[in-house]
């Protein structure tokens, strides 16, 4: 009786193990939402940022529903300084440092990781909040100023160069829209951040600078100013310095197509 009654429940709790398999496939093959089928991976560019020539580029990750972990790349080419007349103004109190920036290049970098939140639909669409950390890097070069010589008539140039980090942290408020099976888009509604920044510029001349002219040099540096932040510069027989330290911030916001798979 004992054997029978094993026998029993072995066969029904095969019996029941088929029919659940059998009932989670039949759904999963009516279903367009089962798990295998999710698309837990995009890849986006931003087109807003195309304008001033930066290149944005994002890689997301959906881990579950509700979260997902998402890398950004962004860049731009070495070239003119955009906003030219705009940052002279910024950064200069004097009429003979207005043309500091005038033939000067600037290239720029940033690496972006951050954890989204979907508040939504989830497995990355519908609205997000999204803690980010920020690592920006300008590089600066050909800054041209202009010093009274004992040597060469008029004036002369000094060229200087170097680089400019910052490191932010913010949040990110957000809403990702499906466009078609595979196209999305990514709406950045708006996205403060705060942190520190520190840069340091050197400017070398081909031959030792006497006291007037390192004065004179001086004089030239010290009409530098910044909105914002602290900075150092100094003359000496070889050229210059330019140390800079202060907060740095911004706002991140703007319009991503990507391609989901």
């Amino acid at each position: 009786m004992k054997r029978k009654l094993l026998s029993l429940v072995a066969i029904l709790f095969t019996i029941s193990i088929a029919y659940s398999q059998s009932k989670s496939s039949a759904y999963s093959a009516r279903s367009g939402n089962q798990i295998d089928d999710i698309k837990k991976n995009n890849v986006k560019i931003s087109l807003t940022s195309l304008i001033f020539s930066n290149f944005q580029l994002q890689y997301e990750r959906s881990l579950t529903k509700r979260i997902g972990v998402v890398v950004g790349y962004s860049f731009i080419p070495k070239g003119g300084v955009p906003f030219q007349s705009q940052i002279n103004d910024l950064t200069s109190d004097s009429e003979d440092t207005q043309g500091i920036f005038e033939n000067a290049e600037l290239g720029y970098r940033a690496f972006t990781p951050e954890i989204r939140f979907y508040l939504g639909e989830g497995y990355g669409k519908g609205f997000y909040i999204a803690p980010f950390y920020r690592n920006l890097r300008y590089d600066i070069s050909k800054v041209n100023f202009e010093f009274s010589s004992d040597f060469v008539p008029g004036e002369e140039n000094l060229e200087m160069g170097g680089e400019l980090t910052a490191n932010t942290f913010g949040l990110q408020f957000g809403a990702q829209f499906n466009l078609g099976k595979h196209i999305i888009l990514d709406w950045w509604i708006v996205g403060p951040h705060y942190g520190n920044s520190k840069g340091d510029f050197v400017g070398r001349t081909a031959r030792n600078l006497t006291p007037f002219e390192q004065r004179e040099l001086q004089s030239e540096l010290d009409e530098i100013e910044l909105p914002f932040g602290d900075i150092e510069a100094k003359a000496n027989q070889n050229g210059a310095t330019i140390k800079i330290s202060g907060p740095w911030g911004g706002i991140r916001s703007g319009i991503s197509l990507g391609y989901r798979f």
